[in-house]
């Protein structure tokens, strides 16, 4: 199975996604902070970073980058707050973004996304 980071502010979200995740058997690590997941992840490997990208001054979309620096290898899944999004989009921008899961997502997709990645 696969290490997931989940980095969101939201506490309830990033309890219930990290609980869906665990019972499907991956290695989960929560944290609700951008530097502490930095750190995280200069430290550990992870498979899959799921994160937000509706914060202020687009933190969420720096972080991402910041990740993809320390390993490029690993996959981004995007928690969108803008329902116009589609839950799953299939193109890839010149970062090697594109995942996106839409926010309020509907989670029973979560599984199956990450499964997607992996394979990937």
């Amino acid at each position: 199975m696969a290490r997931i980071m989940i980095v969101t502010e939201n506490d309830m979200l990033r309890r219930y996604l990290g609980e869906k995740l665990k019972r499907v058997g991956h290695f989960v690590t929560r944290v609700s902070d951008y530097d502490v997941a930095l750190t995280i992840l200069f430290e550990s490997y992870h498979d899959i970073l799921l994160t937000s990208v509706s914060s202020q001054n687009n933190e969420g979309l720096l972080f991402s980058h910041e990740a993809r620096r320390l390993d490029p290898e690993m996959r981004v899944l995007f928690m969108t707050g803008f329902s116009v999004v589609p839950l799953v989009c299939d193109a890839i921008d010149d970062e090697g973004f594109g995942d996106r899961l839409g926010r309020p997502a509907h989670l029973n997709q979560l599984v199956p996304e990450v499964s997607r990645l992996l394979a990937a």
